[in-house]
């Protein structure tokens, strides 16, 4: 009896953990619709400040920041997929190379993407994005 109870809970364990791991996939290249300018405002769409946001295919970067993504991680989530792009940036004034972080995207409707940047840069909290 304790071995048939013991032997159930470590088969229920196994396949709720295989569950939960089987939600985060791997892809190479950021969707489409994540593609192209971003900024919080209309006004930092068409200045040079440091609000906006660049993101191709395998990279992104910022006016101050280029980043090479290493691999990116899709995680379904209640509103959506949610993306994780491992990253290793260069700050591109001096060239220095900053350790290795991930930008963590949420696509929202209306062209509009949660953005929290990699460790280090400004604003750390999660900002909204729109598409310019």
């Amino acid at each position: 009896m304790r071995i048939s109870l013991a032997l159930t809970i470590a088969v229920t364990a196994a396949t709720f953990a295989t569950a939960a791991a089987a939600s985060d996939v791997r892809i190479l290249n950021l969707p489409d619709k994540l593609q192209g300018t971003w900024a919080p405002s209309a006004e930092a769409c068409t200045s040079a400040g440091q609000e906006r946001l660049d993101i191709a295919a395998r990279t992104f970067g910022m006016p101050d920041t280029a980043c090479d993504i290493a691999w990116i991680t899709v995680t379904a989530a209640r509103n959506g997929p949610a993306y994780s792009a491992r990253s290793f940036c260069t700050q591109t004034r001096t060239g220095l190379k900053e350790a290795p972080s991930y930008l963590l995207i949420t696509p929202l409707a209306d062209d509009t993407l949660l953005v929290r940047r990699p460790m280090g840069s400004s604003p750390a909290d999660p900002v909204t994005y729109r598409k310019c």
